[in-house]
């Protein structure tokens, strides 16, 4: 029986250890993204930034106001790789790729006038490629510090 309790003791202390890694790894990773949020800003062509993330889903999300008349579709995905890669500079993991890759990445379009957003790239949990997808609206109907709720139309 005091094995028994000895080796339950130790299983538990390496699933807290674990998991308290992962929660750090996650955190390293979101302020680095924070932190560089300002780097897109300074772009031409995007209007406003924003992040926000979710621990218990381990997603990171970053929104951007565009003006189109100012950026290209392919400066943006310029511009946004540039960022990743200079966020990950900033971690212990220097590739970005591999520093998002156990984590959700949702790119959102902001636009202010409507309070709407548009998810215009994802990255899943457990790749290292976002996908680009088609614009489709998501509407916010409401938000608190903990959650929004959206309404889609796809």
């Amino acid at each position: 029986m005091i094995v028994f309790l000895g080796l339950m003791s130790v299983i538990l202390l390496i699933a807290g250890c674990y998991k308290g890694q992962e929660i750090k790894q996650f955190s390293e990773v979101g302020n680095a993204l924070a932190k560089n949020i300002n780097q897109l800003s300074k772009e031409p062509g995007i209007t406003i930034t924003g992040f926000a993330s979710n621990p218990d889903k381990k997603i990171f999300y970053i929104g951007i106001g565009i003006d189109h008349t100012r950026i290209t579709n392919h400066n943006l995905k310029d511009v946004l790789e540039s960022y990743l890669n200079n966020a990950a500079s900033f971690t212990s993991q220097h590739d970005s790729q591999k520093m998002l890759e156990p984590y959700t990445l949702q790119i959102e379009e902001i636009d202010n006038d409507k309070n709407v957003t548009s998810i215009i790239a994802e990255k899943p949990s457990g790749s290292t490629e976002i996908i680009w997808k088609k614009e489709h609206t998501v509407t916010i109907i409401g938000e608190t510090d903990m959650a929004r709720l959206y309404y889609t139309d796809s």
